[in-house]
């Protein structure tokens, strides 16, 4: 999607702040006038306005604390990675998918509890309980990691 300014030049995505895990500031600018706008949304709602690789600050942060000889392996394979998933946006949960080569997988049964899951908090739910298996080791979240993340997070059992 190619927004127009005033001027009538495109603007282009420059920068992209995660402010949550659910709600994305992305910076446009002109290429015309240099006028700049800010809009705010979900990923799935800013994406869709980043036309060439684009690297989140939470992501170029993570990237940054990595040793110097390693950030230039990590970073074609990130990006190698959001190629093939067909993103041009590099967030820090995009990242950490890429380290992780996407290998944390949901179970049928997990998938079902995370539908459950009001909307306003599904996505920030479904990346911390994806954090806690790799922390953990584990392939795959099942409904006992989600008991487990229920617990930790809400002080419930089961």
């Amino acid at each position: 999607m190619i927004t127009g300014c005033c001027c009538g030049a495109p603007m282009r995505a420059e920068a992209v702040e995660e402010v949550s895990p659910l709600l994305y500031n992305l910076r446009l600018g002109c290429s015309g006038c240099a006028n700049w706008i800010v809009l705010s949304g979900r990923l799935e709602e800013i994406e869709p306005m980043v036309s060439s690789r684009l690297w989140s600050q939470g992501a170029q942060h993570e990237l940054d604390r990595l040793p110097p000889y390693v950030t230039p392996l990590v970073r074609n394979e990130v990006e190698a990675y959001a190629e093939k998933e067909g993103r041009h946006l590099i967030t820090v949960t995009l990242l950490r998918d890429a380290r992780n080569r996407g290998k944390v997988s949901w179970t049928a049964g997990a998938q079902q509890r995370l539908s459950n899951i009001p909307d306003s908090i599904r996505s920030m739910a479904k990346v911390e309980i994806e954090r806690m298996a790799i922390e953990q080791g584990l392939p795959e979240v099942t409904e006992s990691l989600m008991n487990e993340a229920k617990a930790k997070f809400l002080g419930m059992r089961g």
